[in-house]
């Protein structure tokens, strides 16, 4: 039996992914939770060959829990499981460790047959993030954005000023404006408000 977690803080939705993971009669699951720091938690106390993650988790997102989970149980192989795509998105997940990536309209049985392949240690893409993922490589890495400028970029969508970034990043209101500079010359953004719309639309935020 594969024995697996999931992670998503919609019950509805959990209930419908461990009802068909468990038809399949191949799959055990072993844990469910609902947050960032759950995932870290039960990959650790129940160190399951795979766990499903959502990446739109209150409070901290499933992205930072990545390397967390991987730190607390390296066998553990992660498949991302996201109503979201886009190619900063795609890339950031495998950047940190994810070994899989679905999204939330995925058949049960191709969610079945991914769950299988990174199992057994192999992976399996489906074509729609294989194409955000082959757009993110071919990229140049100069216009990919630090992990620095992804922190900065989620707060200026919360409408926040640079000195406001600056007070929770624990940096000075001039090194918030550098970043600010360097966002939008990375992105082609004309001011901070297109560069929200730009991030947005490429899953970055």
């Amino acid at each position: 039996m594969i024995r697996v977690a999931v992670v998503d803080d919609h019950p509805i939705v959990t209930d419908g992914v461990v009802a068909n993971l468990r038809a399949s009669g191949e799959i055990e699951i072993v844990a469910t939770g609902t947050s960032a720091d759950d995932a870290v938690v039960l990959a650790g106390a129940q160190h399951p060959d795979v766990l499903i993650l959502d990446l739109e988790l209150a409070g901290k997102n499933g992205i930072d829990a990545i390397r967390a989970v991987k730190e607390a149980s390296p066998q553990t192989r992660i498949v991302i499981f996201s109503a979201y795509a886009g190619e900063e998105r795609v890339a950031t997940a495998f950047e940190r460790g994810a070994d899989s990536y679905v999204l939330k309209g995925t058949s049960s049985d191709e969610l079945v047959a991914v769950v299988r392949a990174v199992a057994a240690g192999g992976t399996m893409i489906p074509p729609e993030i294989g194409a955000q993922l082959a757009r993110a490589v071919r990229q140049p890495r100069r216009d990919r954005l630090t992990e620095r400028e992804r922190e900065i970029l989620a707060l200026l969508a919360e409408a926040l000023a640079n000195r406001a970034v600056g007070e929770r990043l624990g940096i000075t209101e001039r090194t918030v404006k550098f970043h600010v500079g360097e966002i939008l010359g990375r992105l082609g953004a004309a001011n901070r408000a297109q560069a929200v719309a730009i991030a947005k639309a490429r899953g970055i935020v």
